[in-house]
């Protein structure tokens, strides 16, 4: 495991067999990749790896953590957040995210550990230091498919609650200044308020924006597009327009 990877385990019990078969039947091609996931009959359990970056370097600027769904398998694989496609095509986050004034990396085209390592130590130009963290920490391509795989009663009784709890002693742990979701239902589990439909309101310019849920302090958290959200002839104008505006809204509250 690198810096930003790790192992997880989930013990399944009387849901064994039909979460494992779903799972072979969800994620087959992902299977290939060495240590990504793996059933033990033995024991029942699942054991996964996922990815969590935190950066181990102060550099005096606030902290912002960017909130995803659940990790991509093939990121995983390759060792860090919203790596090249199988095609080897760069992740549009990051010229995206270049574009919004929030991160550059100095080296030209870092590959995936290179660039874990250079997020790790915080050693790129931007306003914020970045806390790259996913909800969910089991990897699937879309994250409907956890609920597929694990079905309903395991998901909501183990996952849910648990991926809530971490997900909250993060944000007391690491002390973020805001939080940035890139998906909706991620959002309305963890803020105060409700947002339902929400891509047209971005496409106006609107800034939505609300504060983590039962925390004495108070955490603003927003929400923007889907990092894979293309469906617009101007998907890059509006997605950039809305990391422009979570940018100057945080500042106005440093």
């Amino acid at each position: 495991m690198n810096g930003i990877n790790s192992r997880r385990t989930y013990q399944l019990g009387e849901y064994y067999s039909d979460i494992r078969d779903r799972a072979y039947q969800i994620l087959n091609k992902f299977f290939s990749y060495p240590g990504l996931i793996t059933f033990n009959d033995d024991t029942q359990s699942v054991t996964f790896s996922t990815e969590k970056l935190i950066p181990h370097a102060a550099t005096h600027r606030s902290r912002v953590m960017l909130l995803f769904s659940n990790p991509h398998p093939y990121s995983v694989y390759q060792g860090m957040f919203l790596s090249p496609d199988i095609r080897g095509r760069e992740h549009p986050f990051w010229p995206l995210t270049r574009d919004a004034g929030w991160i550059t990396i100095s080296e030209p085209d870092p590959n995936p550990k290179r660039r874990a390592e250079i997020c790790l130590q915080a050693k790129y130009q931007g306003p914020f230091e970045l806390i790259f963290y996913c909800y969910y920490p089991f990897p699937t391509a879309d994250p409907e498919e956890i609920r597929k795989i694990f079905g309903k009663e395991y998901f909501y009784r183990v996952i849910e609650p648990e991926s809530k709890k971490e997900f909250f002693d993060t944000i007391e742990a690491t002390s973020p200044h805001a939080v940035v979701a890139f998906n909706k239902g991620i959002f309305n589990r963890v803020s105060e308020d409700w947002i339902d439909r929400y891509i047209d309101a971005l496409i106006e310019g609107k800034l939505i924006q609300s504060r983590l849920n039962g925390l004495s302090k108070d955490v603003p958290i927003f929400l923007t597009f889907p990092t894979g959200w293309r469906f617009h002839t101007q998907h890059g104008q509006f997605r950039k327009a809305s990391l422009e505006a979570i940018k100057k809204a945080i500042f106005e509250t440093l």
